[in-house]
């Protein structure tokens, strides 16, 4: 009775732009939609019951976002460490990847096994049985602070973010982990070597004249077909050592050209042949030349510059 008079009382207005209230209301729209959720009979309702897993899912997101502005704001530098991100492939790094992983941690929680993955599966489940609880104690500590004060965050509040921030950082890693392949350090590493690699050639590129800085402001379509052509024969001929370096096996290079090995090794071939033509062509270019005089042996007198007899041709050498 008491919780209901303080709930009137103190509510906070829907418009108010503070966090705590923020949170409140979407708190209140989750629990509304679970409990929808709960009573549906999914079987005679199929259409509903997806309308309303979708916009569960949303309203989660929605309340984990605005526990992690939360955190940042209080505890903004404690946060759990959560540099392994970026070994993530890139389509799962997204913004609703918070809510999927709650939902898997509800779903890991109640006994579910991943499919084809029941042995990791069983090994989450004490985590994300602890995940769910944590959050569980964030949610009615918000909620309640909400109508309280807006503008205070309690150290038992803070001591509860930081628990579960830790214990949400860990869910995430070994989940993502047994959902799809995480780079290892190794590939890490070989991915930034491409990234450098991409890099250096558009800078040489540019101070070859092969670019315009125009080009690159501009989002010039060609480049999408040109700047990836240059790094290949870049990294082929130039940086030898680098990311295409042929002499390592397929296996350690990057799994962006690791299919290619062998046509990669064709156009090494290819680039340095066609390099070594140039060279002599630039060489032979740069050696004096002979230029037919059709004077005879007559044109020494009139031209002092040396010649060359070849049986009734003279030659003369350019000065």
């Amino acid at each position: 009775m008491m919780n209901r008079f303080r709930k009137w009382l103190y509510k906070p207005k829907r418009s108010d732009p503070q966090l705590l209230a923020q949170f409140y209301y979407a708190d209140e729209e989750l629990n509304q939609v679970a409990a929808e959720l709960d009573s549906l009979d999914g079987r005679k309702d199929p259409q509903r019951c997806t309308l309303l897993v979708n916009q569960f899912r949303s309203c989660q997101d929605n309340v984990l976002n605005i526990i992690n502005q939360i955190m940042e704001e209080c505890i903004a530098h404690e946060r759990a460490n959560r540099d392994f991100c970026v070994k993530f492939p890139e389509e799962i790094r997204h913004d609703n990847l918070a809510g999927q992983l709650w939902f898997g941690a509800e779903c890991l929680a109640a006994g579910s096994i991943i499919m084809n993955r029941e042995i990791e599966s069983m090994a989450m489940r004490p985590l994300a049985k602890d995940l769910t609880r944590s959050l569980e104690e964030v949610r009615n500590l918000i909620r309640d602070q909400a109508l309280r004060d807006l503008n205070i965050y309690t150290e038992k509040m803070k001591e509860s973010l930081r628990h579960f921030d830790v214990l949400f950082a860990e869910f995430e890693l070994s989940y993502v982990s047994a959902m799809v392949p995480v780079k290892s350090p190794k590939e890490y590493y070989v991915q930034q070597e491409v990234i450098v690699l991409f890099c250096e050639t558009v800078e040489r590129a540019l101070k070859l004249g092969y670019l315009t800085q125009d080009m690159i402001d501009d989002y010039e379509p060609a480049l999408m077909f040109t700047i990836p052509r240059l790094a290949i024969v870049c990294g082929l001929v130039v940086y030898a050592e680098g990311p295409l370096n042929l002499e390592r096996k397929p296996e350690d290079m990057s799994e962006l050209f690791r299919p290619f090995h062998t046509l990669l090794r064709k156009i090494s071939s290819l680039s340095r042949v066609f390099l070594s033509n140039s060279q002599n062509a630039i060489s032979l270019a740069e050696q004096p030349t002979v230029v037919p005089c059709q004077g005879g042996p007559q044109c020494r007198a009139v031209d002092h510059t040396p010649v060359r007899m070849t049986d009734s041709s003279c030659y003369r050498l350019p000065q």
